[in-house]
This record gives structure tokens, sequence and C-alpha cells, in this order.
């Protein structure tokens, strides 16, 4: 009888697989099961969020939506941003075998702390990317505080 010694990284690295199997199959379009052929239904733009002294920057990802396709709402400290990518025309002569770009209806919901003036937020959309521009009020904006030392 042959004795082999246990190799922990293997059994790992296979949960692993058949979790980003699982993760795979729970985030893509339910309506097919070959990822390969479509990617058309919800998708989820990847964004960034960060906090600057007077303000926070929402960046989202966008490429190829038109103005028209893009909404942004804000309702109790919810900031909303919906849109839809539309899918290019295809001509009948064209043999697409595999498809990753995403197309179809989006949604992030934001929640956001209190310390926003929502009458002074602003948008700008440039190469493929939004920018959300979300002023703190002056209530909340960032103040050093020294530290006063006693000898």
């Amino acid at each position: 009888m042959a004795i082999t010694r246990w190799n922990p990284t293997s059994e790992l690295m296979s949960a692993w697989n058949d979790f980003d199997r699982l993760f795979n199959r729970l985030t893509r379009n339910a309506d097919t099961d070959d990822d390969s052929l479509t990617n058309v239904g919800t998708w989820r733009p990847a964004i960034d969020i960060d906090e600057r002294e007077k303000e926070y920057v929402i960046s989202a990802e966008l490429p190829g939506i038109d103005e028209d396709d893009i909404s942004i709402s804000i309702k109790d400290n919810v900031l909303t941003l919906k849109g839809e990518k539309k899918q290019e025309k295809e001509k009948e002569d064209d043999n697409r075998y595999y498809r990753e770009r995403m197309y179809g209806n989006f949604q992030r919901m934001i929640r956001l702390d209190n310390d926003i003036d929502a009458d002074k937020i602003e948008a700008n959309y440039e190469n493929g990317v939004l920018h959300i521009t979300l002023p703190k009020t002056k209530e909340t904006m960032h103040k050093q505080i020294p530290v006063n030392f006693k000898k």
C-alpha cells in the first residue's frame, strides 16, 4: 500500500473553483446556460466612491451609453443610477460565436450619509465614465482639531 501525502492546496483550489462557478452562475444572465451566446439583460457597471475634503465623488464606467439613456435621482438619502446600454445592430451575415460585452438595463442604488447637500449635486459624463459630485454640507466638512499638550 502506497502512502501519499495530503495536499490541502489542491482541495482548497478545487473549492475555490466550485465557488467561482456558483458565483458566475448566480450573477450572469439567467436566460441561458451558455455564457458565450449572449450577455443581454441586467448588468452592474463598476463604480468607485472617493471621499474628498469637501465632497464625495462617484465614478461609474458606462462606455457606449447615450446621454438619453442615463438617469440619476436621489430620494431618502439613496442615490439611484439607472440606464440602459443598447446592443449594437448586427448585420445578417455576421457570425458571432462569442460575446462578453454586456447590454441591457442597469440600476445601482447607493445609500448616502446625511451630510450631502442634495441641491448642489453635479454629474458629468466624459470618455465613457460618469462622475457624480456630491458636495458635503458645511457642518460636516473635515475640520482639523489641534491638540494642546500640557507640560
